[in-house]
């Protein structure tokens, strides 16, 4: 198998996340989303791409894939994909929307179900890894933790995003959707026990993530502060968040770096890489 090209570094802007979401989706897409695609991924999927420092040829484990898109644009994009996830139906739609899409010059899909806190992988074996807003919906966390450490190789890069707060969440889209609080930061939507969500605190981030391995904590940033979060997607507004994709390509690219400079509001998220030293 020939070497990575290190010179030619895989860049994802947010204008090109919305060309394969259409490509990979259909037209629809545009008017409302089928996959969970909006402004969040619109700022997830390049930050975790540049995160990762990928080149043509290089190998990712996507955690926790869903029905995202993501793996199927860095595919596009000449890069190996592992996707993991537990749910087997998740895994058939991602191999038949593989099937559906693939063309010569992608990088190589390979579909796996398994779970986060046990993945059928060797110590140290992959040198890259993404969790794109996927680990808040574990409940056990703390195996999804030591697993990405232990699977992670030497020197290797692991991308997260991850729900944010500096002290406590007491509510989660309330007035807007029944979450109940059935521990400290977590919640679980009423009527749909599977909907496990949890923020995360500084020193809840340390304890689960980085000090199991002693892994080094880097490149820290947010989004979703006081306007994007807070007078947006937390209110009655939020029916607008799964339609009219193109409104949220300018909230990225316009909105989302004023809120970042100028704002010191928590985010709603964090996104941080983890090297294995």
């Amino acid at each position: 198998m020939s070497m990575p090209d290190r010179t030619n570094p895989v860049r994802l802007p947010a204008w090109r996340t919305v060309v394969y979401e259409v490509a990979l989706n259909g037209w629809r897409i545009l008017r409302e989303t089928v996959n969970d695609f909006s402004l969040w991924r619109i700022i997830e999927y390049p930050w975790a791409t540049r995160a990762l420092e990928l080149q043509r040829g290089d190998l990712v484990l996507d955690v926790g894939s869903g029905t995202s898109s993501f793996p199927h644009m860095l595919a596009k994009e000449g890069v190996d994909v592992v996707v993991l996830e537990l749910d087997a139906e998740r895994v058939r739609w991602q191999l038949a929307k593989r099937r559906e899409t693939a063309h010569p010059g992608d990088g190589r899909f390979f579909p796996l179900v398994a779970s986060a806190t046990q993945m059928p992988l060797r110590d140290g074996s992959v040198a890259r890894i993404a969790a794109v807003s996927s680990l808040e919906h574990i409940p056990d966390d703390a195996a999804a933790g030591r697993e990405i450490g232990r699977v992670l190789a030497h020197g290797g890069i692991a991308a997260l995003t991850l729900p944010y707060t500096s002290s406590e969440r007491r509510e989660f889209f309330a007035g807007i959707r029944r979450f109940v609080q059935v521990e400290l930061n977590a919640f679980v939507q009423e009527g749909k026990p599977g909907s496990f969500f949890r923020f995360y605190t500084d020193e809840d981030l340390q304890r689960v993530y980085v000090r199991p391995w002693q892994l080094a904590m880097g490149g820290v940033c947010g989004f979703g502060r006081s306007f994007l979060n807070w007078r947006y997607h937390e209110t009655r507004l939020t029916r607008y968040w799964r339609r009219f994709v193109l409104k949220d390509l300018l909230l990225a690219l316009i909105v989302h770096p004023l809120e970042e400079r100028f704002d010191r509001s928590d985010p709603l998220y964090v996104m941080f890489t983890l090297r294995k030293r």
